[in-house]
């Protein structure tokens, strides 16, 4: 067996799998939510529609997003395992606030997006990591 299959074996075997998919449910749920036509739809509604949400069938957009949000909280328990539920809803707000919602920022610069929907979108990513990294914390 490869050093690369061994390694993978191990990390896979170390993640804690029930905290796992249940933050995934969840994470789903909630951005599922936050889309909603009538939640923040003062600020979608200045925005330039770039066409392409409306093509994608509302099933699949919920079944890609919990397999995305599995991966994010497969890694997400690699990093926080064993480090206590404060130091990981700390570590999970800094990668939300500091990789992800400036990541955004760039993107949203690129196209022409406002700080608002900026402030939005990131939001929902803060509020996601905030709770998955709490979770993972205490498992």
């Amino acid at each position: 067996m490869s050093d690369a299959v061994m390694v993978v074996q191990t990390i896979l075997a170390n993640v804690q799998w029930l905290p796992v998919i249940g933050v995934s449910i969840v994470a789903t749920v909630i951005g599922g939510l936050w889309h909603l036509p009538f939640l923040f739809k003062k600020t979608r509604g200045r925005e330039p529609d770039s066409g392409g949400a409306g093509r994608i069938k509302r099933p699949l957009v919920i079944v890609l997003s919990l397999v995305f949000y599995l991966v994010i909280f497969t890694n997400l328990s690699l990093v926080v395992a064993g480090t206590g539920p404060i130091s990981a809803l700390l570590t999970s707000l800094q990668i939300s606030i500091v990789w992800l919602a400036t990541a955004l920022g760039g993107t949203y610069l690129y196209a022409g997006r406002s700080w608002r929907l900026l402030a939005v979108d990131s939001g929902l990513y803060v509020i996601i990591f905030a709770l998955g990294g709490l979770t993972l914390g205490l498992s």
